[in-house]
């Protein structure tokens, strides 16, 4: 595991994949595979960042900034995704 991260971190990593997850399923459903596309081109290195992130020297607020961000600009609807890491208290060595 990236020991860069703290669990907390980790934890809301799983949440956002967890939910990004369903969002593709639901885009499925509906036969939006262009949105679907879409959140999983913008979430599929988050199980690498997680597991060897710090070899590369990836971090949280890159991956917000590069996938998260812009999906949000996007979809609307899904600029929440990243909710789990924003929600993360300063000073628990968090991103902030």
């Amino acid at each position: 595991m990236n020991p860069n991260l703290t669990p907390d971190e980790c934890a809301a990593c799983l949440e956002i994949l967890y939910r990004g997850l369903v969002q593709i399923r639901l885009a499925g459903m509906d036969g939006n595979a262009e949105r679907a596309a879409a959140i999983a081109d913008a979430l599929h290195n988050l199980p690498r960042l997680l597991s060897v992130g710090d070899k590369y020297g990836w971090d949280l607020a890159t991956f917000k900034a590069l996938f998260l961000a812009p999906l949000g600009e996007r979809y609307p609807d899904l600029a929440g995704l990243s909710q789990p890491l924003d929600d993360l208290a300063p000073g628990s060595g968090s991103l902030y």
